[in-house]
């Protein structure tokens, strides 16, 4: 198929993660049509996520207050091909309304009526979330396949605006810093507050090392719980965040990011930050960058019902209360080991990304 479009629409409403997931298809759409106009149609806030993105042209902040006027918007900017990645009704409705020649989205899913063109998936294909979007694509008859990360672009001072605001919290550049990022929108997806302020005594008796917990909306309880039980003057809370790239900014400082499987995981990943990342009823491979020593995942394997994508649990969170502090530590040291001395953002040099 010989595809030469001059403007593209990609659509993935939600969530933070999945958006930064589509920005590798963002690139290779870019490379293979570099005189198309590309857009991404999402969310507040996942849009915050693509500002500065060389492989986005624009992006449209959808509301679900008149989805009406988003469909007129769409039909109105006359797109030659419009991608559903997220293929549930909303998404799949506005991409059969575009008004465009192809309409494309995955053929596996009970939205794939909206589509003229269905993307088939392989055995062979990737199972990582971004990697296997882009495998998605090869039924556009691409010439140019290639895989690289999800990728954030953060300005040189909003990464020297993230140094100060931990300078100002007396984080200096002694020792390993540590992020935690402890909440989810699923208890099937976090391992528990203990577990977290076990964990961060251990890390924090080591050397000079500190540990940060980060926190949205709703997850300052959580968060200065465990900061409480880590004790003071060793753990952090982190400060509010009022945007994501805020956020953002000060996750590009530290060494290594612990989570569940959340946004801020893949914030860190797309910044190049080392993770650590513990999962109980995901499976691992399909949101982690294959072998990657600095992206490294953990869980309770002893757990017959790992990666079972329940969103409720009949076995007591067994996967996730079952997987003890001790066991995440010894994987975390391990990455420290080898990952060297500290490197930071701007605790040495302003306006760079490891």
């Amino acid at each position: 198929m010989a595809l030469s479009p001059k403007k593209i629409l990609l659509i993935q409403l939600r969530q933070i993660g999945d958006v930064l997931l589509t920005t590798p298809a963002a690139q290779v759409l870019k490379d293979n049509f570099p005189g198309a106009k590309l857009d991404l149609l999402t969310q507040a806030p996942c849009h915050e996520v693509l500002s500065g993105n060389p492989f986005v042209d624009e992006t449209l902040v959808y509301s679900k207050a008149n989805p009406l006027k988003w469909i007129r918007e769409v039909r109105e900017r006359k797109y030659d091909l419009v991608i559903d990645f997220m293929s549930n009704p909303r998404s799949a409705l506005i991409c059969f309304a575009s008004g465009a020649p192809l309409k494309a989205g995955p053929a596996y899913t009970s939205s794939s009526w909206a589509y003229n063109l269905k993307l088939t998936k392989s055995p062979l294909d990737h199972p990582y979330n971004p990697f296997f979007k882009i495998d998605l694509l090869k039924a556009l008859g691409l010439k140019n396949i290639f895989y690289p990360y999800p990728k954030m672009y953060l300005s040189g001072q909003e990464l020297l605006d993230g140094s100060n605001k931990l300078k100002e919290l007396g984080i200096t550049k002694a020792g390993r810093l540590i992020g935690f990022a402890p909440a989810s929108r699923r208890l099937t997806r976090q391992w528990p507050p203990e577990h977290y302020a076990e964990l961060g005594r251990l890390i924090t008796d080591h050397a000079q090392n500190k540990v940060i917990v980060f926190w949205g909306p709703g997850e300052k309880d959580l968060a200065a719980k465990i900061t409480n039980e880590i004790g003071a003057g060793k753990a952090i809370l982190a400060p509010e965040t009022k945007t994501l790239r805020k956020l953002a900014s000060l996750i590009a400082n530290i060494d290594l990011l612990v989570s569940n499987f959340n946004g801020p995981k893949h914030i860190a990943t797309s910044l190049g930050i080392s993770t650590l990342s513990i999962y109980g009823m995901c499976n691992p491979s399909h949101w982690t960058p294959p072998n990657d020593d600095k992206h490294r995942t953990i869980a309770n394997t002893d757990a017959e019902c790992i990666s079972c994508y329940k969103t409720k649990c009949p076995n007591k969170l067994i996967c996730l209360t079952g997987l003890k502090a001790a066991d995440v530590f010894t994987k975390l040291r391990e990455m420290l080991i080898e990952s060297g001395s500290r490197k930071t953002t701007e605790l040495q040099t302003p306006g760079t990304i490891r």
